[in-house]
């Protein structure tokens, strides 16, 4: 007899670990000027070894975020797709695929703004502030028992200090009627981490675990760990639209 083989679909999530961030900017009718700049900031041999890729970046600034991921990873994909006649679906990076799971999970998309908050090891976290539809900011921060600090940043920096004042008022229990974006949606790379509960907990109304398992209602969700199964929020870029 013969048997039917379905085609093999694959997505990948990199780690940070393996990519380059920075900012360039780019004016849509000025292609003289963006050539421009391009050779001012351009290292060639950066340039021989990165594939880079540009997203817009804080409405309206002519600011993009860029990505730069190593020739050999997109190499290395391309010779896997091949030894098992696979088709590569798509790749991301970490908090950016649970930015899609966000949008496909929750319909994110429809709201007017929100963040994806990645919890991480030793209080270091990522956020990525989005609104109507945009990429303001990328940034992490490092959290203490009273304060925030700023690691590094990109996009909307007045954005990123409100958003790092409002953390600030969820550690030390400050009102916050003044934060003004619609969803926080929340998440652990390493599990059932402490902080995503106590989080959750300050601000029951805006804040929403980022786990595909909350809205699958086939699901016998008192056998599920919630927390425990967190890092499922970063197979964002693996999933369409879910019918619950």
């Amino acid at each position: 007899s013969r048997i039917n083989y379905e085609e093999l679909i694959c997505t990948y999530s990199l780690d940070n670990n393996n990519l380059i961030f920075s900012t360039c900017y780019a004016i849509k009718d000025n292609p003289d000027l963006n050539s421009w700049y391009v050779k001012q900031i351009r290292d060639d041999s950066l340039f021989k070894a990165m594939d880079h890729y540009h997203y817009p970046l804080q409405n309206g600034t002519n600011q993009f975020l860029s990505i730069s991921i190593p020739k050999s990873i997109r190499k290395s994909f391309q010779d896997i797709m091949r030894i098992f006649n696979a088709r590569l679906n798509g790749i991301s990076t970490g908090i950016f695929s649970a930015e899609c799971g966000a949008r496909n999970w929750f319909n994110a998309d429809k709201l007017d703004s929100y963040l994806i908050w990645k919890i991480g090891k030793k209080k270091k976290d990522e956020i990525l502030f989005i609104r109507n539809n945009m990429l303001e900011s990328y940034f992490s921060i490092k959290r203490t028992t009273k304060q925030v600090k700023i690691e590094w940043q990109f996009g909307n920096h007045d954005a990123v200090s409100e958003i790092c004042k409002y953390i600030e008022g969820l550690i030390i229990n400050k009102n916050q009627n003044k934060f003004s974006i619609s969803k926080i949606f929340i998440y652990a790379s390493n599990g059932n981490n402490p902080d995503v509960k106590n989080f959750e907990k300050k601000d029951k109304e805006k804040v929403i675990l980022l786990n595909p398992l909350s809205v699958l209602t086939t699901l016998e969700k008192e056998k599920i760990n919630i927390y425990e199964t967190l890092p499922l929020a970063e197979t964002g870029n693996a999933f369409k639209a879910i019918d619950v």
